[in-house]
């Protein structure tokens, strides 16, 4: 007995051990000691900038999530540590407490980076399958009771071969503060009338100067952003909150901006010109703007080509945009020449359809492994379509079920996500139905299709979550712009006249492609 308690107090100190081995990053400083994203093409750094943004802080010192990875939104997963004490990046949760880890940042599933932001995946789809596009993963722990509320962040790196590990000398807990200076970089700030002032930037009320990594740097430092690492980073990250992290954070600027220029076939010296961006720019590396490559709706259900930014020196190589029905796929669904067009869009008739990928192309005829005729190179690869437009579930007010909009070949469909321990939600919503909209100003009554949700399909198990059921219905109704659902509650008598009772709206969901 005396012997199964020492071997039982042994095992707790190991995995304390593990727990407490786990460094702690406090602010962007600390994140230039680490490896987490900082070369291309990992995308550490870029996932920490958007995952700051969908957070905040609560009154103690839990952080607030404004989604529900247990719901798999933004593409989270379960993730259980392995047994093996000795393979643990993480501390193992005991089975007693409210406590469960989820990881998101797995590019190499389509279901997960279709639902990122495009500044996030496109060094995963422009790397030509580079081992290192792919290791770096946040993990939240989140209450089980309720899992948008989190109470440890960790960044960490996949373990390669490894089944679901993580390195555990390469696994870092993120301090609320961290998350909060990455925020505040978010937020503009005028560097030159701050270089003029003396003050640098202005906070809104919640901060104080010590929360801004921006006002310590010293006018040198910010001399530097200014003319080196803003000037390479402009036209390959948009966001200017990005460009702060990654200078903050000692990310390999120079390397990225050669990868940048090899893509865009800037010249050598380009780099070194004194001055701003010229407004007529020839090349990439001349520019304000990155490149945009987006694949949007029609107003009937069919996939829409959007581009600009398209730089001149590749306009004059027979530029084209073709759609691809995948990233893996190599037969084009359709094509667009852009005949000189630095910017543009044009209809096709590819139904929308999740995973559609577009891609930049130049063409010209040549010989090539002893064939003579119409050869193409890829410049740049564009995000992929997500059938849900990267917007995820909206709660049905009262109960413990969303309601999601998403699109099969160009129809509107409709998802609800049912929580398992809500057993009885089809006598509950016996008298329920979800209506589909042409746009979030019509009338309640006004809807074009409409649905019982009892009568919605369950999904395959694969699509079901480890907490959540999920049913589906596709609709006849053309997916576009502006199209809305929304699910209906009435507690009429059951029947279709129930329908014209006065029925309440649960959810409404965000209109499609609405900004």
């Amino acid at each position: 007995m005396e012997c199964r308690r020492l071997l039982w107090c042994f095992s707790f100190l190991v995995i304390g051990a593990s727990s407490s081995a786990i460094q702690m990053l406090f602010n962007t400083e600390d994140l230039k000691n680490i490896e987490f994203g900082h070369e291309y093409p990992r995308h550490g750094l870029l996932l920490l900038h958007w995952f700051a943004g969908h957070v905040f802080n609560s009154e103690t010192e839990d952080i607030q999530l404004d989604f529900n990875p247990e719901r798999r939104d933004y593409g989270f997963r379960y993730y259980k540590p392995p047994q093996n004490v000795q393979n643990m990046a993480l501390p193992q949760l005991d089975t007693s407490l409210d406590r469960v880890y989820y990881s998101v940042g797995s590019l190499g599933s389509e279901d997960i980076r279709t639902q990122l932001p495009p500044y996030v995946t496109q060094e995963f789809y422009n790397s030509n399958d580079n081992p290192r596009n792919d290791v770096d993963r946040i993990v939240v722990r989140v209450h089980k009771s309720n899992p948008t509320i989190a109470d440890k962040v960790y960044v960490t790196e996949s373990v390669k071969g490894g089944a679901g590990r993580f390195d555990l000398n390469k696994t870092y807990e993120i301090s609320s503060k961290l998350l909060k200076q990455v925020q505040i970089l978010q937020k503009p700030i005028d560097v030159l009338q701050a270089l003029a002032s003396g003050m640098f930037g202005q906070l809104d009320s919640n901060a104080t100067l010590s929360d801004d990594p921006r006002l310590k740097l010293s006018k040198e430092e910010l001399l530097n952003h200014l003319k080196h690492n803003e000037k390479r980073l402009k036209t390959i990250f948009e966001q200017p909150g990005v460009r702060w992290l990654l200078s903050l954070a000692g990310y390999d600027i120079d390397g990225r901006y050669e990868i940048h220029k090899q893509i865009w076939l800037c010249s050598t010296d380009e780099s070194d010109r004194p001055g701003e961006p010229s407004s007529d720019p020839k090349t990439m590396c001349e520019g304000q703007n990155p490149v945009k490559i987006e694949v949007k709706s029609t107003s009937d259900g069919y996939a829409k080509l959007i581009w600009s930014g398209i730089p001149k020196n590749i306009l004059q190589q027979e530029a084209s945009i073709v759609l691809f029905s995948s990233d893996t796929a190599s037969v084009l669904e359709t094509f667009e020449i852009l005949s000189g067009r630095e910017s543009g869009s044009t209809g096709t008739f590819v139904a929308l359809s999740n995973g559609l990928h577009p891609r930049l192309i130049t063409y010209s005829f040549g010989t090539g492994h002893g064939f003579i005729g119409l050869h193409y190179s890829v410049i740049w690869r564009g995000m992929q379509f997500d059938a849900a437009n990267r917007v995820i579930p909206t709660e049905i007010s009262g109960y413990n079920a969303s309601l999601q909009l998403y699109t099969v070949q160009g129809y509107a469909c409709a998802r609800l996500y049912i929580k398992k321990s809500f057993t009885d939600w089809k006598d509950v919503f016996q008298n329920s139905w979800v209506g589909f909209y042409t746009s979030e100003k019509d009338a309640v009554k006004n809807y074009q299709y409409y649905q019982w949700v009892t009568k919605f399909e369950e999904a395959d198990d694969e699509d079901e979550t480890k907490e959540y059921l999920i049913y589906q219905y596709q609709s006849s109704m053309s997916i576009g712009p502006g199209v809305q659902a929304r699910f209906l509650f009435s507690r009429g008598t059951p029947g279709y006249f129930s329908r014209w009772y006065s029925p309440t709206v649960k959810a409404r969901t965000v209109p499609w492609e609405k900004k």
